[in-house]
């Protein structure tokens, strides 16, 4: 266990929380950002992928439909916890 005192920012302990946790959801979307790039770039040196086939991709009906359920429930649990109702994943 760490002795250290947690680093303070802010008056509001929330507040201080709430910053902790948008910069480590910041540093996980560039690890994303980042593997996604080599990705991309790996599969187009192998002439996989062409750049631009990603920018012309244009979903069929069901695939939009399938990416409008999964936005909506990402959307809601991202949401949640300012509705007040937050509670413990996976306990009934």
């Amino acid at each position: 266990m760490d002795d250290r005192p947690e680093q303070v920012f802010f008056e509001d302990d929330a507040l201080d929380r709430a910053v902790g946790m948008i910069m480590t959801l910041a540093a996980e979307l560039y690890v994303t950002r980042d593997r996604l790039t080599v990705l991309e770039r790996t599969l187009a040196a192998k002439g996989l992928l062409y750049p631009a086939e990603l920018d012309a991709y244009q979903p069929d009906p069901e695939a939009l439909r399938a990416d409008a359920q999964d936005r909506d429930a990402f959307t809601a649990a991202l949401m949640q916890n300012l509705s007040a109702k937050q509670s413990a994943k996976g306990l009934t």
